[in-house]
């Protein structure tokens, strides 16, 4: 496979942006967690002040007034750093999307937590958490037919050399290929991917189209590149990963409900039932989630290698593999070795450095 960048290239994996741009981003992340929680609380303070009716404008309001002037900080740190191809009223159009959609599920969540509240004084923190399993389930099962296709669009890969190279990736796996799509992705950003989504009759199989654009490189060098990148989507469909999240997601659910719990134990004014334990329950719901997110980073990393694996044995050699890390270290401006202790909380995937040194060693 052809080098990613010239050989005389002191940087050619681009490190030296990727960790200026991580440091910017990783700034922008912990504001923005720490203003949201921060607004989280103030919202539960006006409530107790004020009532539930004000409680629950406060909260409707504050995706507008403290996330997204973050989320805008970071769509103008993607496009000067190259990543991002869309305009900022393109981005908008995006965030307003994004808010309607938010708004009408957590419209949903909310007046179906209170109908359990009401309904069932005693249990409905079980209650909401087996609504809540429902609700996740449902959401991974109409994500590719309905709520992905509002942000990007996508088609069936056409017949042709990506075709087919993807087509022998997927009979080498095992796995039928069912609706394989090109994702354009390129029409937003210079990031390159691919993935497996939805569950059942929803499963379809994207490669974005970034991941095939040629950068001093052959078709053959894409070809490969594409190939390695849907064998390790495939490593996560053919070990049933998607089932297993499911599962870490169950029981991080119920840490979180429980927290939901004792956020309206402990901040509704009026109790459960009331539209004033809304924005306590939210709150005690963030909190319960953060706890239990360095286990679900670290889970994830344990089948992103075995995903990795799949893919150095799927296609028996491991400099492709290598040089296709390489490659989306570069175009992706990700850093090879993030900061250990943030990476080892928060990292759902294992460093590029390790993915490539690992790669390098072949299969097993």
């Amino acid at each position: 496979m052809a080098a990613v960048a010239p050989t005389h290239d002191p940087d050619p994996l681009r490190q030296r942006a990727a960790r200026a741009y991580g440091r910017s981003r990783r700034r922008l992340w912990l504001s923005g967690s720490a203003a949201g929680l921060a607004g989280l609380a103030a919202v539960v303070a006006a409530t107790r002040a004020l009532g539930g009716v004000w409680g629950v404008g406060l909260l409707a309001a504050l995706p507008l007034l403290v996330n997204t002037p973050f989320a805008l900080a970071g769509h103008r740190l993607a496009r000067r750093f190259g990543l991002s191809r869309q305009t900022t009223a393109g981005w908008l159009a995006d965030q307003a999307k994004a808010w309607a959609v938010g708004a009408v599920i957590g419209v949903v969540a909310g007046a179906g937590l209170l109908g359990l509240q009401r309904w069932l004084p005693a249990g409905w923190p079980a209650a909401a958490w087996l609504a809540a399993l429902a609700l996740e389930t449902v959401l991974a099962v109409v994500f590719p037919v309905l709520l992905l296709p509002l942000f990007v669009r996508s088609e069936r890969l056409d017949p042709g050399p990506l075709r087919a190279a993807l087509l022998d990736t997927c009979a080498a796996a095992g796995v039928v290929a069912g609706d394989l799509r090109l994702l354009r992705m390129g029409e937003k950003t210079a990031a390159a991917n691919a993935m497996v989504a939805g569950l059942g009759p929803t499963r379809r199989i994207y490669v974005g189209d970034t991941l095939t654009e040629r950068h001093d490189e052959t078709e053959d060098d894409v070809l490969v590149r594409a190939r390695v990148v849907l064998a390790h989507e495939l490593g996560h469909h053919v070990h049933h990963d998607q089932l297993r999240l499911l599962g870490l997601e169950a029981a991080r659910t119920a840490v979180a409900v429980a927290g939901l719990a004792a956020g309206v134990a402990l901040l509704a004014p009026d109790g459960a039932g009331h539209l004033s334990s809304l924005p306590g329950a939210l709150l005690g719901f963030a909190v319960g989630s953060a706890l239990t997110s360095p286990v679900s980073a670290w889970y994830s990393r344990r089948r992103e290698r075995s995903a990795d694996r799949f893919a150095l044995d799927l296609t028996g050699t491991g400099e492709p593999v290598a040089r296709t890390f390489e490659r989306l270290a570069w175009q992706n401006l990700a850093e090879l070795e993030p900061p250990p202790l943030l990476h080892a909380l928060t990292g759902s995937h294992p460093t590029l450095r390790e993915r490539i040194e690992t790669a390098r060693l072949g299969p097993a």
